[in-house]
């Protein structure tokens, strides 16, 4: 029993010495490309999002503060969609929870891009450990800011960081 117990202690600290370092996405980080798939099924690829500033935003229809941000989402996006600025989200329900995902963005009158990972593979790409997860992008790709946990999305510092990051699309590269 006692040499088992060496044994697996052995075996933890080998493991645990020859895993990556986990580093979560800091500003001015590349982010993570992602494939997710549209509400109707056909697969969507992130990279798409590259070439003007977004705002990701990780949820489930199941975790309440996903649900009590999403109302002042729609609010964001409609506020600098305008502008170029979108706000996209990443739902990580469940496989079959489509329909359950409709009636949630019916019912609260969303309509910025929503895509669907049931595999929680973005989840694992973006670092998070809980949802939800908001991201902002500039237009290169690069994270600006991001939010784990439930925020606020019209707080002006939330308001303050997309204005900064529309001003900075729009500087010509010199």
């Amino acid at each position: 029993m006692k040499r088992r117990a060496i044994v697996l202690v052995a075996v933890v600290a080998w493991a645990a010495c020859n895993m990556p370092d986990f580093k979560p996405l800091q500003p001015g980080d590349k982010v993570p490309a992602f494939t997710a798939s549209t509400l109707d099924g056909e697969e969507f690829d992130g990279a798409d999002l590259v070439g003007a500033p977004y705002m990701l935003n990780i949820w489930a229809t199941w975790c309440a503060p996903c649900r009590h941000e999403m109302p002042a989402l729609q609010e964001l996006h409609d506020l600098y969609s305008g502008e170029g600025f979108q706000v996209v989200g990443v739902s990580v329900d469940d496989r079959g929870s489509r329909e359950v995902m409709r009636e949630f963005l019916d019912e609260l009158g969303i309509d910025f891009p929503i895509y669907h990972d049931p595999s929680w593979e973005i989840s694992d790409k973006y670092g998070l450990l809980g949802l939800p997860g908001t991201f902002l992008m500039d237009a290169e790709g690069r994270l600006v800011r991001r939010w784990t946990g439930g925020f606020d999305p019209m707080a002006e510092d939330v308001q303050d960081e997309v204005r900064k990051v529309l001003a900075s699309d729009e500087t010509p590269e010199g």
